[in-house]
């Protein structure tokens, strides 16, 4: 499905019925990440997951992509769709795109998933990761990107033992539009510091994390988790960055539990 919202078409998967569940990608990736978590999902609620603006089937406008403006685009497509409230997923830029959701719509979030994520700004160090990886990108093109992300993204053992998922992941960054990553890229340099967001949500929160992870590891979940006023942690075993692909029976049985349990 597609939907033109603020100057982009937003391309998005609408399946099953009930409360409104919206599932938002990390970098550079696409809505095909969440396959399992659609699967589970969509028996019990109505599940909503879109290709960012530059990324996947959506179209690539002009950046860079602050979040506030992904975020204005979930919050258009809603409208469009008629949801006025849903529980936000995200899984790292997607948790920053929640975030800046969260910050100008609070009033529209039943509740909160932050996935290997944080709620803190880039360090300077960071900001001149963000730098190098635009360069790489202008230069070499998304294959380099690729080479570099997807041992990061991973976990050592699903690089070993399942193929099928570095494959699909290979597949999404691969297939990202080289100025939608720079984008977003420079979006992310720039965001702001969430933590205030974080301690002023009423709504539910959970910070799932694998335990693997190396970009956003268990330390930072656990950290957000404190400053939330109802957050609770999970960390998903045998995962890396990507615990929704690498395990996720895991991860939908943490998922469908925390939500079974919010009055949404």
């Amino acid at each position: 499905m597609r939907c033109d919202v603020n100057d982009v078409r937003i391309a998005y998967d609408d399946a099953g019925s009930g409360r409104p569940v919206v599932l938002i990608h990390g970098f550079p990736l696409s809505r095909r990440m969440w396959r399992p978590q659609l699967s589970a999902l969509q028996e019990h609620f109505r599940v909503i997951a879109p290709d960012l603006r530059g990324h996947g089937e959506s179209t690539v406008p002009p950046g860079p992509y602050s979040m506030d403006a992904m975020a204005g685009d979930i919050a258009a497509l809603l409208d469009r769709l008629s949801v006025q409230r849903a529980v936000l997923v995200g899984l790292s830029m997607g948790g920053y795109v929640s975030l800046a959701f969260c910050r100008l719509w609070p009033q529209r979030v039943s509740a909160l998933v932050l996935a290997d994520t944080k709620a803190v700004p880039d360090t300077p160090e960071g900001k001149q990761a963000r730098d190098s990886m635009i360069s790489l990108v202008q230069e070499k093109g998304m294959e380099a990107i690729e080479e570099v992300m997807l041992p990061r993204l991973l976990a050592p053992a699903t690089l070993r033992t399942k193929p099928d998922v570095a494959a699909e992941v290979s597949a999404m960054i691969r297939g990202t539009h080289p100025e939608g990553a720079i984008g977003a890229l420079q979006g992310m340099r720039d965001r702001p510091d969430s933590t205030e967001v974080l301690r002023s949500l009423t709504c539910p929160v959970l910070c799932i994390c694998g335990e693997e992870d190396v970009l956003s590891p268990p330390s930072a979940a656990q950290e957000m988790a404190a400053l939330a006023r109802s957050g609770r942690v999970e960390v998903v075993p045998s995962a890396g960055h990507l615990p929704n692909l690498e395990n996720p029976n895991a991860f939908n049985s943490a998922l469908l539990a925390f939500l079974s349990g919010c009055a949404l």
